[in-house]
């Protein structure tokens, strides 16, 4: 005698068989609504994940505009990304002077960026996710506006390193270089100095004749 199944298992076995005969059916056999969602949904998120990425040709857009970028640069310096949030980066961003840029860009993007010229030096430093600092003119306005960004995000990763004229420094060079005076200022000492030399040649000259009485007067001073 056939053996009597309970209701609800014989509906899950009948379900279970169906499913069985569309995984083993041939391509286009089956077009159930079910079958049908599931396509769509896998189709969905392979175009998420395509509209996600960077094409060939963005990647090729964002190489060219940093090496034009860092072609008219004179210091560049890195940090580490991984514990700095979007907004802290919009604040270090807003508080850097004008010629100076933050970026965010992937370390083989940048190699392709600088390869060939001498901000190439920048590979050894890039390890990790890092941010970059690219300066024009001003170096110690550039560096004192991160200092004291890095004060009030209470950040204990500083700067990690830099490139100057194709030459990598650590951390304590770069920031010894930002301790030098500005163009400005070293226009303002020269000027000074300048205007100095005047003042003291006059002061000179005035005391040459002085000098020449006294001497001759000691040379035809009678002897005592």
């Amino acid at each position: 005698s056939s053996k009597t199944w309970p209701p609800m298992l014989r509906s899950l076995l009948l379900v279970a068989a169906a499913v069985a005969s569309e995984a083993f059916a041939p391509s286009g056999m089956f077009t159930s609504s079910r079958l049908q969602t599931s396509t769509r949904s896998t189709t969905c998120r392979s175009s998420l994940q395509i509209q996600m990425g960077k094409s060939l040709a963005q990647k090729k857009e964002i190489v060219s505009k940093v090496h034009e970028r860092i072609s008219s640069a004179q210091l560049m310096f890195s940090l580490k990304l991984e514990k700095v949030t979007m907004p802290e980066i919009n604040n270090l961003r807003n508080s850097l002077p004008a010629g100076t840029n933050a970026i965010v860009i992937k370390n083989r993007l940048l190699k392709r960026a600088s390869g060939g010229t001498p901000w190439s030096a920048t590979d050894s430093l890039g390890k990790g996710s890092n941010l970059w600092v690219v300066i024009d003119d001003d170096v110690k306005g550039s560096i004192k506006a991160f200092k004291d960004w890095q004060k009030a995000t209470k950040k204990e990763d500083g700067i990690i390193g830099g490139v100057v004229e194709g030459m990598v420094y650590d951390s304590k060079g770069i920031e010894a270089i930002g301790s030098l005076p500005t163009k400005l200022e070293l226009y303002a000492q020269i000027a000074g100095a300048i205007q100095a030399v005047p003042a003291k040649l006059a002061g000179t000259v005035k005391e040459i004749p002085q000098k020449s009485a006294r001497a001759i007067k000691l040379a035809f001073a009678p002897d005592q």
